[in-house]
């Protein structure tokens, strides 16, 4: 273990990430790429979650201390992610505490301690059957409650424009999670990541005469992914109400009001509105008349941020609480997206087979055999019992025919 250099504890965390960065950039395994992006996501996560906890800015490392990995835990634990997921998000920042403390920043990997691993999700091993899969029943009243406040927004889309988009735009997202497999990170924004791709579905990306949407895949390159007649109905439905200006508009926007009266006003001014000039238009047509920022946004062309892997989350939240779903004790408390995932796998594997599952959940067959062993642990369990019943069927029968052939033993024997 490197000992802690007392000028080294006083440097902000946040002025060595960088140099952290660079050294995993040459290391092994070609972590230049992919990994190096999802480090530097997961530690910008990690540090404005500890800015905000301390109520400062640029916390140092003798500032860190295991309540702030501890509490980092519990966070991640939060969010409603895979356990996997947050064991893997909460890699990174082990990792960079590994770094800091060989370079003398920290006196030890303060991140795999006891006390602060113990509030991370166990990993048991046994993954397969454990993670959150949507139920028939449990999507079947999911989908049945969207569609019921849909069809009631529309029927006053005239007098509640804002309504029928959030209750369609909602409807729209979750028959697309229910059917098309597609991970969340696929579709909505991620806050830490603006790369296209990530910044959320965009209607160009959409193709509904091909029944298909792009999305930028966890292999980090464009890919077709399909986009089933029930979600696409869906999505049909939902552009009627948005009536995107553009293509470029995200399928599922945000509807905040403050996050959409900031993006007016920034974009206005782009276009060389002065400050008060934007605030006018907004306060005219929204404060004291009757739009919506939304409904401002469409009329002005002002494309909206696209909602967040964190918004999506909410919704599905509130989704489910609304739709009274029995969650049979699930621990996430919700219809997570990646058990929304897990359910379309079960439902293809168990009907076309691993392969057919893998091309549709963008996963190699073997990731997609060991994730769903449980099924096949369960046909051959059925397999095993109609052997052995037909085994011992036969072996009865074999006995009946002998006895009833008219031998017996010979005399004297």
């Amino acid at each position: 273990m490197t000992d802690q250099r007392p000028d080294a504890a006083a440097t902000p965390i946040v002025d060595v990430v960088e140099d952290y960065l660079t050294d995993q950039g040459k290391g092994p395994e070609g972590k230049s790429g992919t990994y190096r992006r999802d480090a530097s996501r997961e530690l910008d996560r990690f540090i404005d979650f500890i800015e905000d906890d301390d109520l400062s800015s640029d916390v140092t490392f003798a500032e860190l201390d295991v309540r702030d990995l501890r509490e980092y835990a519990r966070y991640l634990g939060k969010q409603g992610w895979a356990d996997s997921t947050v064991r893997n998000y909460y890699s990174h920042i082990s990792a960079f505490c590994g770094w800091a403390t060989r370079e003398g920043y920290l006196a030890g990997n303060i991140a795999q301690r006891t006390r602060t691993k113990e509030l991370l999700p166990e990993d048991t091993g046994r993954k397969s059957g454990e993670q959150q899969a949507w139920s028939s029943e449990q999507r079947q009243q999911l989908l049945a409650f969207v569609d019921e406040q849909a069809h009631d927004a529309i029927d006053t889309v005239r007098e509640d424009r804002h309504g029928a988009i959030k209750a369609c735009r909602d409807r729209a997202l979750v028959y697309l999670l229910c059917f098309s497999g597609v991970r969340g990170a696929e579709v909505l924004a991620q806050s830490s990541d603006d790369r296209r791709g990530r910044d959320g579905l965009r209607w160009a990306d959409v193709s509904l005469d091909d029944n298909s949407i792009q999305v930028f895949a966890k292999k980090q390159k464009w890919d077709d992914r399909a986009l089933p007649d029930l979600a696409k109905s869906a999505f049909t439905q939902l552009r009627k109400p948005l009536d995107p200006p553009s293509e470029e508009w995200p399928v599922f926007p945000t509807l905040s009001h403050a996050t959409l009266a900031k993006t007016f006003s920034q974009q206005l001014t782009d276009r060389g509105y002065d400050t008060a000039e934007a605030d006018a238009i907004r306060t005219e047509n929204v404060t004291d008349g009757e739009l919506s920022m939304i409904e401002l946004c469409t009329e002005h062309d002002v494309q909206p941020p696209a909602l967040t892997t964190h918004g999506g989350r909410e919704i599905l939240k509130r989704l489910t609480a609304d739709a009274g779903v029995d969650l049979n004790d699930d621990r996430h408390g919700y219809l997570a997206p990646h058990g929304a995932r897990r359910g379309v796998g079960e439902v293809l594997v168990r009907k076309y087979g691993h392969a057919e599952a893998a091309r549709v959940l963008d996963n190699s067959e073997q990731i997609v055999r060991e994730h769903y062993s449980h099924i096949e642990a369960a046909e051959l369990a059925d397999r095993v019992t109609t052997a052995f019943e037909e085994h011992d069927g036969d072996q009865r029968v074999r006995e009946n025919e002998t006895e009833n052939d008219g031998s017996s033993p010979s005399e004297g024997e």
